[in-house]
């Protein structure tokens, strides 16, 4: 059940990335097109991606990090090397993605005509 919700939110995810390329687009048109200086959108746009970037990768770490001091204590109560380090690497991912998520999220609910 879990992983059926983890993809449902993953391919949600996917339909609000196009949605905000597709509002954002047009907005970055503009900005090249009039020659404004200070061109928030595409400075808003490539700022956010950094961001998102490095928070998710320090998210990883950390998650990798607690992971691998619980590795010995998890082996002690019995649990498989082999499922711990697959729920490691689970566990990094998703804390990787989460800032990116959120920032997605943000964007669709800032871009969304009438909002």
């Amino acid at each position: 059940m879990r992983t059926a919700r983890n993809k449902q939110r993953h391919v949600v995810d996917l339909q609000l990335a196009s949605m905000v390329i597709a509002m954002r687009v047009p907005v970055m048109m503009m900005e090249n097109i009039t020659d404004k200086l200070g061109r928030s959108e595409t400075n808003r746009a490539v700022s956010e991606k950094i961001a998102a970037t490095a928070d998710g990768a320090v998210s990883a770490q950390l998650s990798l990090m607690n992971s691998g001091a619980m590795f010995w204590l998890n082996i002690m109560r019995g649990k498989s090397p082999a499922g711990l380090v697959v729920e490691a690497v689970n566990k990094a991912t998703e804390a990787a993605i989460r800032p990116g998520r959120a920032t997605l999220r943000a964007n669709y609910k800032r871009l969304m005509p009438g909002a």
